[in-house]
């Protein structure tokens, strides 16, 4: 046995040692990926396809491809009619249909999939000009889809003979059955209408914010997303407007699909046909697949486009045909007209065909192939330039410096800072929380086994094209943005190295079938959105929604009741498919955010409603905030109206405030929404000392909080601390005393009792002085609660 072999194997024994201690020491087995039900369905979906299956297996294995197509395209056209549009299905198959056969007019040589891939990237760069303009119907699209396949009717019949998949072997339809029951299992997730938090505030918000006015207005002032790369937005918008939400969502699906067949086809260069419909659904088994294709994130797009161009760019390398050059480069463009991370996959690519093509001297067709990745790519970053003065807007926008959002800090999301160490491989599938909003084991088990002992495996006739694509990509991203989500692309440049290396070695296609198998078990664990896995019946869906998405129920109430009416939202902005502007609680709507979270009362909040004509919120039935003035305005200047679902109410913003009733006594939090804070006061939750793990706190003198009560005496409930202030205590608006704060040592719900009130109606306020003991470093002063007596 050669030494590298040996190496290899050692590593491998020592990374499946530490996967075992992961497993035991984390206790993946014991998180709740599936739920009861959802865990019986996927067993029940298991039960029915294997049967099927095995019956197609034993006695007529060549049908399984197409009896497995016509199983997606019957129950998609039943399911779509009665949940969205029977059409959805025919809608998507017609747009892809439509890029494959652009693609083919425009690249004659290209393979199927990169035909289609290159017509994808085309519709997508013309439909990014044709929303800046109100054009955008269904006739219109379906009008401009049909071109080519009138530039291409006379090779139609012979396209369509290129469909048949033969199966070879039974061993090859049970193995091609395996990549078809992953796949399968994803497309039953994509049935089910969206409730993800992306594809609600952007990817299906877009879509059909396009279908209601006919264009994209680019609103960055009120979307603050609005001018962001959205290439695959676009594509989903094309589906969308022939077919409804379904049709989008099938879009996704079809597509990794491609990228499941890319996979399968590239690895048959290595492995039998069985071993390569392992090695593709491996691939799919990740848990990363499920959440990017039940859920309409742009992931499966960009995943495709990039996958494309490191194969085509292979091409290029191994035969130098010009033409996969310029493919190279017009998936590349097309890739970052998706998706700005899609840099750090552009990046080594575009160095090595550079490279390659000096070497080469063709001088003259880097230089097209460059100005196809750049015609491709800058459409959108110059027009955020040009509306904003920052080509990638919100972001690094303290270098860009953008007159239209926050200068002094970048738009980061401080829960993803994970630093780069040499633990990293092991957190990213054991610790994957800590990359994404996701349980442990979300990666794909066969990353963290197989990859480091494939890469000592290499030799100069490996894929050392897609390792390296992969894992500069990787590390990049880890060094710059650790979030697991956008490393998804090179999970499948990745799979052919493994698929390469199931070939090196005896029992390679065993390991891939056993790690498939594995996976599935924690195919959820990506996300929160699928424990329940599908949906079987009509009556499934409305309880789906009120449990994931309410907010999509009360939407669609206020499209009738108050057409074209803003909307603010709390607790997220789940708002596709309102028919009017929408404001929220997130750095999606932050000016309105900024000003709202800013406010030093209740009323300044209500006066920022009123200044934008927002008459209805959409809020959590508790209608709590983090902020004291914004807690204050959900309280007393909205009231509840009859609309409501899974926890979530639409509330009517009021005139004038509703009258505040006297407490009776008792203990009251600092969260309690009766306290009126005046001033840029702050709650914290990050301590379990004080009462109820919850403190108010500012430093701003003249900062103001008021109490009304019904009892005979109060006690103020504070925390004394090195860097306290003193506070001013006024009772029914006379000044009782001044409380000085200040403790060398943190005491904890520290008290001072006013108890010669008499009993009656009175009224406590807590003022800022402004002064501070001269051994405190700092003046604040904060409430942690009441008790009246």
């Amino acid at each position: 046995m050669q030494p590298r072999r040996i190496l290899a194997a050692a590593v491998l024994v020592l990374l499946a040692a530490c996967a075992i201690h992961g497993f035991l020491h984390e206790r993946l087995l014991d998180q709740p990926v599936w739920t009861d039900v959802g865990r019986a369905r996927f067993l029940g979906y298991a039960a029915v396809f294997w049967a099927a299956a095995g019956s197609l297996i034993a006695f007529r294995p060549k049908w399984l491809p197409a009896a497995a197509s016509l199983l997606v395209l019957g129950y998609s056209v039943w399911w779509c009619g009665l949940v969205f549009e029977a059409v959805a299905p025919f809608a998507a198959l017609y747009f892809l249909a439509s890029s494959f056969l652009l693609g083919k007019f425009l690249a004659r040589r290209a393979s199927g999939f990169t035909a289609l891939l290159t017509g994808l990237a085309v519709w997508i760069f013309l439909l990014s000009i044709a929303v800046h303009f109100p054009v955008n119907t269904r006739l219109t699209y379906a009008a401009a889809f049909a071109a080519p396949f009138l530039l291409e009717r006379r090779r139609l019949a012979t396209y369509a003979r290129g469909l048949r998949f033969d199966i070879g072997s039974r061993a090859e339809a049970a193995a091609m059955a395996v990549l078809l029951f992953v796949l399968l299992a994803h497309w039953l997730v994509a049935l089910k209408p969206d409730v993800s938090a992306d594809g609600l505030s952007m990817h299906l918000a877009a879509p059909m914010a396009v279908a209601h006015q006919a264009r994209w207005p680019f609103d960055f002032q009120l979307y603050t997303w609005a001018v962001i790369p959205m290439g695959g937005d676009w594509a989903f918008t094309g589906a969308y407007l022939l077919g409804g939400e379904a049709a989008a969502r099938l879009l996704n699906f079809a597509l990794l699909a491609v990228i499941a067949a890319m996979l399968r086809q590239a690895s048959l260069r290595w492995l039998s046909p069985a071993g390569a419909s392992l090695a593709a659904a491996l691939f799919l088994s990740t848990p990363l697949v499920q959440l990017v294709t039940g859920s309409l994130f742009v992931e499966n797009v960009w995943a495709a486009i990039v996958l494309g161009a490191i194969l085509e760019l292979g091409r290029y390398l191994e035969t130098g045909e010009v033409d996969a050059l310029f493919l190279t480069g017009l998936l590349l463009g097309s890739a970052l007209s998706v998706k700005l991370q899609a840099a750090v996959f552009v990046a080594l690519p575009a160095v090595v065909a550079l490279l390659a093509a000096a070497k080469r001297r063709q001088a003259r067709q880097t230089a097209w192939a460059a100005l196809l990745l750049l015609a491709l790519a800058t459409p959108p970053y110059l027009n955020a330039w040009s509306k904003t003065g920052n080509p990638i807007y919100p972001f690094a926008n303290s270098f860009f410096r953008s007159p239209y959002f926050d200068a002094a800090s970048s738009l980061v999301d401080p829960r993803f800072r994970a630093p780069l160490t040499w633990s990293t491989p092991y957190d990213l599938e054991f610790h994957s929380a800590r990359y994404m909003e996701s349980q442990n084991g979300a990666l794909g088990f066969q990353y963290f086994l197989l990859l480091l002992p494939a890469a000592l495996l290499m030799t100069r006739r490996s894929p050392l094209l897609p390792m390296a694509a992969g894992a500069v990509s990787v590390l990049l991203l880890l060094v710059i943005l650790p979030y697991l989500r956008y490393a998804y692309p090179a999970l499948a440049i990745f799979s052919l190295v493994i698929a390469w290396s199931a070939a090196q070695v005896r029992g390679g296609p065993a390991a891939l079938l056993a790690l498939t198998v594995l996976n599935l078990w924690f195919i959820p664990a990506a996300g929160w959105y699928h424990p329940d896995f599908a949906l079987f019946g009509r009556d499934q869906v409305r309880q789906y929604l009120e449990s994931s998405a309410p907010q999509r129920i009360l939407i669609d109430s206020l499209n009738q009741t108050a057409p074209g009416e803003p909307v603010a939202f709390f607790d997220g902005d789940l708002s596709a498919g309102l028919r009017a502007p929408v404001y929220s609680d997130t750095w999606h709507s932050e000016r309105f955010w900024k000003r709202l979270r800013e406010s030093s009362s209740a009323e300044q909040a209500a006066a920022q409603f009123r200044e934008l004509g927002i008459r209805h919120v959409i809020a959590p039935l508790g209608r709590g905030a983090d902020y004291p003035a914004v807690r204050g305005f959900l309280r007393r200047w909205t009231t509840a109206t009859d609309v409501a679902s899974g926890g979530f109410g639409v509330f009517d913003v009021t005139a004038a405030p509703l009258p505040l009733e006297p407490v009776p006594a008792g203990e009251y939090d600092d969260f309690d929404f009766r306290i009126e804070y005046k001033g840029s006061w702050h709650h914290d939750r990050q301590f379990a000392q004080p009462f109820r793990g919850s403190v108010t706190y500012s430093d701003i003198p003249g900062d103001t909080l008021r109490f009304l009560f019904t009892g005979s005496g109060i006690t103020y409930v504070y925390t004394r601390a090195f860097n306290r202030g003193i506070a001013e205590v006024l009772i029914d608006g006379q000044k009782r005393e001044s409380v000085d704060l200040y403790s060398r040592e943190v005491e904890w719900q520290a008290r001072r009792e006013f108890n010669d009130l008499g009993n009656g109606l009175h009224t406590i306020e807590i003022r800022i002085a402004g002064a501070r003991n001269p051994r405190s470093s700092e003046r604040y002063v904060d409430l942690d609660g009441f008790v009246v007596k």
